[in-house]
Parts: structure tokens; sequence; C-alpha cells
């Protein structure tokens, strides 16, 4: 009873510990219990666990989609939230824009539209402003 019972436990710290990428990257995956159980028993006579985890890598985020085109391509909203402003002369770029792709958001040089997005199914690149909400009156 005791020798199943700490044969279920190691199991277990295995099966915790270890994401499926993890198991499939180091074959655990194909290890019968027992097998697990004595990899880690042998895990911990060798080893100390660590309180923590070492650091990971920082996930790397999505980058946001275009989610709405309005007024021919003067504003576009991303799928963050954030609505903007195109400037006026780069809405013939912008009008053509479809919906769910990605756009990276850089700093421009232009004091006026400090942010450069750049469409990433098409290479093209537009200075555009943050904006609160639409306006109104537009045409």
């Amino acid at each position: 009873m005791i020798l199943l019972l700490a044969t279920l436990l190691a199991v277990e710290t295995i099966d915790l510990d270890m994401n499926p990428q993890d198991k499939k990257n180091t074959g655990v995956f194909k290890l019968r219990d027992k097998e697990k159980a004595t990899l880690q028993q042998w895990i911990d006579s060798r080893y100390e666990k660590r309180a923590q985890p070492l650091a990971q890598k920082p996930p790397i985020l999505a980058k946001p989609m275009i989610t709405e085109n309005f007024y021919s391509g003067q504003y576009i909203r991303l799928s963050d939230g954030s609505l903007w402003n195109i400037r006026p002369q780069d809405t013939p770029i912008t009008q053509g824009w479809i919906t769910s792709v990605e756009i990276i958001i850089e700093p421009s040089q232009d004091p006026d539209y400090p942010n450069k997005l750049t469409n990433t199914l098409t290479g093209s690149s537009v200075l555009a402003k943050k904006a609160t909400e639409l306006p109104k009156n537009i045409k």
C-alpha cells in the first residue's frame, strides 16, 4: 500500500511539474507509471527542488489586429481597443486595409503623427496618432 502511494505521488509530481510539451520533449510521456515513479525517486535523491523556478522568457504577445476601418481609412480600430487617426495623405493606403490583419506599432519622427502603423500582410506603413473617439461630423 505504501509503495503504491509513493508511486502515485511520484507520478503526480512529474505530471504536475511538466507541461505536455515538456513531457513530449523529454520522452516522459512514453513512460509507464512505475517508470515515472522510479525517475522521480532518482531525481529526488540527487537534486534539490528550487524554491522558485528559473525566470522564464516572457510570452510572445500577439500583435494587435485591425478590427474596424472607419471613414475610408481615416480611422482604424485595433483589437487592443485603441483607435488611430491616420495622417490624411496616408488614407489612400489604409482605405484598402482589411480586418484581421496584424499591425506593428512603432514611433515615428513626425510630431503631429507620432506613430507608424505597419500592415503585416501588405508591408505598407502609415503615420497615425491615437484618438479617443470617432468624430461625429466627418465625411
